[in-house]
C-alpha cells in the first residue's frame, strides 16, 4: 500500500507541501504552505495519482458571487489554480510558476450546484516547462469549464532572485 493509500488525499497533499516547504528553506526561500488562498476558498484535495493529476472539491460559497449570485469567474480560475499549483510543485519537485492560463466557462456555478470537482492533469513536462488541462464539472457531472495552464519550473537562481 503506498503512502496515498495510507491517508486520504488531502493529508497527503498537505503533507507533501510542507515537506516541499521544509526543503527550501536552506535555499532562502519561505513558502507559505498551505496558502491563504485555499483556505479561504476551502480547498479539499479528494484524489492523487502523483505528479501526474490531482483532483479537489469546492464547494459554493456565497462570498464569492457575482451580482447574477453565480461564482464569479475570477474566482473561479483562482480554484483552478489551488488545484494546478500542488500538481506541478508534486510533479516538478520545486516550485513552479504560472506563465499563461486559460479558462473557457460553459456553465455557470450556482448554489444549487452545491460544489464543484476540480480535475487537472499533466499533459507535458519539460526540464523547464510544464503544459497542464483541468476540467470543473457540477457534482452531477456537468461540466461547468475547461481550462489550460502553461507553468515555468524554478531553477535555485530563479528561487534565490
Amino acid at each position: 500500500m503506498s503512502k496515498a493509500q495510507k491517508q486520504s488525499a488531502h493529508e497527503f497533499v498537505a503533507q507533501n507541501m510542507r515537506e516541499m516547504a521544509e526543503k527550501f528553506v536552506a535555499l532562502g526561500v519561505s513558502l507559505q504552505l498551505p496558502p491563504n488562498s485555499g483556505l479561504t476558498l476551502g480547498t479539499h484535495y479528494i484524489d492523487i495519482d502523483f505528479g501526474k493529476s490531482l483532483t479537489a472539491e469546492i464547494k459554493f460559497d456565497d462570498r464569492f458571487t457575482n451580482p447574477m449570485h453565480m461564482f464569479q469567474g475570477g474566482f473561479l480560475c483562482a480554484v483552478l489554480d489551488e488545484v494546478y499549483g500542488p500538481l506541478t510543485y508534486m510533479a516538478a519537485g520545486r516550485p513552479v510558476m504560472t506563465i499563461e492560463m486559460s479558462t473557457s466557462f460553459v456553465r455557470p456555478f450556482t448554489a444549487k450546484d452545491e460544489s464543484i470537482v476540480v480535475r487537472a492533469e499533466v499533459v507535458n513536462q519539460s526540464k523547464t516547462l510544464m503544459i497542464l488541462r483541468a476540467e470543473v464539472r457540477s457534482k452531477s457531472g456537468k461540466l461547468i469549464a475547461t481550462s489550460t495552464n502553461h507553468s515555468l519550473i524554478s531553477n535555485d537562481s530563479t528561487l534565490r532572485s
